[in-house]
């Protein structure tokens, strides 16, 4: 009940932020800047010409400055000279604490960290303000010399961009006498094109490299002049050159010399390529020996060297197998000297996990050897810590209240000297849900599970010599767990195992991978449970489908399978790039048959089936912190080989955090088909109703969503979200009417529910609440299936079927 008052009283006081626009603060010759509008632009991005202004507008929600407002209320309470007492305090105090500490340096270390933080905060406290005036943003007092500067930005970056012709202006328009909306006008006009691309390289070997490689250029002929694009073909070259031996090269050698003058809108350019001053042409450099290092130094006492592929391996301990090293190194005696082959070292050898940190270091041969000059190559690999303990500890929260969850891990490097890393880990937690036989009742479900994991750096199969794969990155890991769930319906246990072989591809071999592969060729789980819940096994009975049980569904059985998944992401963990996500998951269960295998132990139930989960993810940004995502999630599991049992795991459940916010977790569905419980009115009238309590498992699964991101205050995001979706049965059954696929009417059995959410950012972890309520309900019974009108306010903090408040960690998608 108290939350639901945190939460009220949170939306009044965004409501009453939002209300005004506080200009009465300012002096009598200030006005408030509270819009910059480029306009006129065709070609050239807005956000890029928002990115230049050198003042910033106090940013407008529907009218008003609710930033300024939060800033100005927290104004309030600022006293700078209170502050500045309370800074001078901590000195002295610390000054009279160091002074007690007499000669004990440990403590007075200790001291001075701990006051020094202190003394740090309060300081920025006194410059930026208190914590509500961070939150918000100081007024934008209006400076024509600074929109005369932005426009002087926006004429250099249009200038860079071949607009060599535009004109640009800006002109104010001022409302209610204070506030100021400025009008950048913006004529691109006819853009400059390349029309001749030449070179000029002294040395003749440069030049043939350059012109044999022209086709890579980054310039075109009748393309638009962009100084981006020269800074991308000096960074061309100079990585070209890097690659082929050219040691000592540098970018400073490379210039472009531009003529506009030869025709209109167009420009020649001329590729430069200068010797160094003191030679006549740049020098080659070729590897003689490379040392590779794997543990730290120890002075006055001589290492051990083993030598395997020409390479030498020197340590005191030589705790790593230089057979799978040497699948890690790119960098060997008589190559020429390459800056992509000694990031490839680092990259791979980084990615074992195994070394704390790695670098490659160059030295020069002092005496050349036939004019051939010569480098010495030292791989410098520290260990990291054999053990590494991971805690976490959380809230889950599915429906009414919050449960705790923890888990520990432990990673135990190089175990048996191969790069081996071995994952151990235990995790356990409480979560509540509505009870399914009084829907104003709680109830606890437990859950625990343990796993252990072993991971090889090579694909390991028979009749290799474990270089499969080996430029991807490849790994093996074989794995076993236990996870165990106690809930009111039924108690369920499963014991897995696998194998799995995983690699991974980049866009180039100095990028982070942007695919991963990962192929399963066995999977063995076994599950066992009871239902606990004599409801629950009637409604199974009830919901069964045809021959299709559920309740066969938790029958005590055995889960092989055969899985591919395939992973396409160019995002990082922030979401903040351009991006574009897809996950394919495919699984073939209960092939051992039709392989002679006979997995029949203790009359467990086998289950053949197939299964296929897309999942395709846009990530848009729009500048400003704001970014305009959406999502596809689709998917279909099918019995097969004769075979009319599903495991419960396998199904498709719709509603949740991450799925159609405005339903439940696992509620939505099927399609148009409505279970129904009898209920009373408040008139105490009996009456049919919805029953939203039973889990709604599906073999289609059809979900998009489409979110609106921004900032609203420093660490507080918002969004606003549109999500669509449904599950349905692929056959039809007559006791489940409207609960199957059909093409000619699936579109009008898609759920629709839109709603508003707020994301803490705080760094190690997302903390989000996401408001959702429904709009479109294909399966409302006795009523009409456009239920937005039944939306109010306090849905949010009720017990209702219409709205929910869906907490999670991280984004939905």
């Amino acid at each position: 009940m108290r939350s639901r008052l945190y939460i009220s009283a949170l939306i009044i006081a965004m409501v009453g932020i939002n209300a005004c626009i506080p200009t009465k603060y300012l002096a009598e010759n200030e006005k408030l800047l509270v819009n910059i509008e480029p306009q006129g632009l065709e070609h050239v991005d807005p956000a890029a010409i928002q990115n230049l202004y050198q003042q910033e507008p106090n940013r407008m929600v529907l009218g008003s400055t609710p930033y300024l407002a939060l800033y100005y209320f927290g104004k309030k309470f600022y006293d700078p000279l209170e502050i500045q007492s309370k800074i001078e305090k901590q000195q002295l105090k610390l000054k009279r604490r160091v002074a007690e500490a007499g000669a004990d340096s440990s403590k007075i270390v200790k001291l001075r960290d701990r006051f020094n933080s202190r003394i740090e905060n309060l300081k920025d406290k006194k410059k930026n303000g208190n914590f509500l005036m961070q939150l918000g943003e100081p007024p934008a007092v209006y400076d024509s010399t600074l929109m005369e500067k932005t426009l002087d930005q926006v004429d250099i970056y249009l200038n860079s961009k071949g607009y060599f012709n535009h004109r640009s202006n800006f002109r104010t328009t001022v409302k209610n006498e204070k506030l100021v909306y400025v009008d950048l006008s913006i004529q691109e006009n006819e853009p400059y094109l390349y029309s001749q691309l030449s070179f000029d390289v002294k040395d003749p070997r440069i030049k043939r490299i350059v012109e044999t490689t022209q086709n890579r250029s980054e310039l075109k002929i009748g393309e638009r002049y962009d100084e981006d694009k020269l800074t991308a073909e000096r960074d061309r070259l100079y990585q070209l050159l890097k690659n082929r031996g050219y040691y000592e090269f540098a970018r400073a050698y490379i210039e472009f010399e531009v003529d506009t003058s030869f025709a209109e809108n167009t420009a020649r350019i001329t590729t430069i390529i200068q010797n160094p001053e003191q030679d006549s042409a740049h020098k080659v450099y070729t590897i003689k020996d490379v040392y590779f290092k794997t543990d730290q130094d120890r002075f006055g006492i001589p290492r051990d060297t083993v030598y395997y592929d020409g390479v030498a391996y020197v340590a005191y301990n030589q705790r790593y197998s230089t057979e799978i090293l040497d699948k890690k190194i790119d960098v060997y005696p008589g190559q020429r000297y390459s800056q992509l082959r000694t990031s490839t070292t680092q990259r791979k050898l980084s990615d074992l996990d195994v070394f704390q940190f790695n670098n490659v270091l160059y030295s020069k041969v002092a005496s050349p050897v036939d004019s051939t000059y010569q480098l010495n190559a030292l791989i410098n690999a520290l260990p990291a810590k054999k053990f590494q303990e991971t805690a976490e500890l959380g809230i889950n929260f599915t429906e009414r209240k919050p449960g705790p969850f923890s888990s520990l891990s432990l990673r135990i490097r190089n175990v048996f000297g191969g790069a081996e890393n071995l994952d151990l880990g235990i995790r356990g937690g409480l979560e509540y849900q509505v009870s399914l036989s009084d829907q104003n009742e709680t109830v606890l479900i437990k859950e625990f599970g343990a796993n252990a994991a072993l991971s090889f750096p090579v694909i390991l199969l028979p009749f290799t010599n474990k270089n499969l794969l080996s430029e991807y990155n490849p790994r093996t890991r074989v794995y076993a767990g236990y996870t165990s769930e106690d809930r009111q319906e039924y108690s369920r246990s499963i014991y897995e195992s696998g194998i799995d072989y995983i690699w991974q591809r980049s866009r180039n071999p100095l990028q982070p991978p942007i695919m991963q592969f990962i192929f399963s060729p066995i999977n063995l789980n076994i599950v066992q449970g009871d239902i606990l819940d004599e409801v629950f096994r009637s409604r199974l009975a009830n919901n069964s489908t045809g021959s299709r049980s559920l309740l066969e569904s938790f029958d005590d059985g055995i889960i092989s399978f055969i899985g591919f998944n395939f992973i396409f992401n160019t995002n990082d963990f922030t979401q903040t790039r351009n991006a574009k996500y897809f996950r394919t998951a495919v699984e073939l269960g209960g092939l051992t048959k039709e392989l002679g295998l006979q997995l029949d132990v203790n009359n467990l139930r086998t289950y053949q089936y197939a299964r296929i989960n897309p999942d395709y993810r846009r990530y848009i940004p729009l500048g400003g912190q704001r970014y305009f995502v959406y999502r596809i999630n689709t998917g279909v599991v099918s019995p097969i080989l004769g075979s009319n049992i599903l495991p419960y795991e396998k199904f498709f459940f719709g509603g949740g955090a991450s799925s159609v916010r405005a339903w439940q977790s696992r509620r939505l569905g099927l399609g148009s088909y409505a279970p129904l419980r009898a209920d009373f009115n408040s008139e105490g009238e009996l009456k049919l109703a919805r029953d939203y309590r039973v889990e709604q498992p599906g073999e289609v699964l059809l979900e998009g969503n489409v979110e609106y991101r921004f900032n609203m205050f420093s660490f507080i995001n918002g969004a606003l979200f549109v999500d669509a979706g449904n599950v349905w049965l692929l056959r039809q059954d007559a006791s489940k009417p409207g609960a199957d696929f059909q093409f000619n009417r699936f579109y009008r059995e898609i759920a629709v529910g839109t709603g508003f959410g707020i994301r803490f950012d705080l760094a190690v972890l997302i903390l989000r609440f996401d408001f959702a309520t429904k709009v479109y309900d294909p399966a409302n019974y006795g009523g009409d299936k456009f239920v937005l009108p039944n939306f109010n306010l306090s849905n949010f903090l009720n017990r209702n079927n219409q709205s929910t408040l869906q907490i999670g960690i991280g984004y939905p998608f």
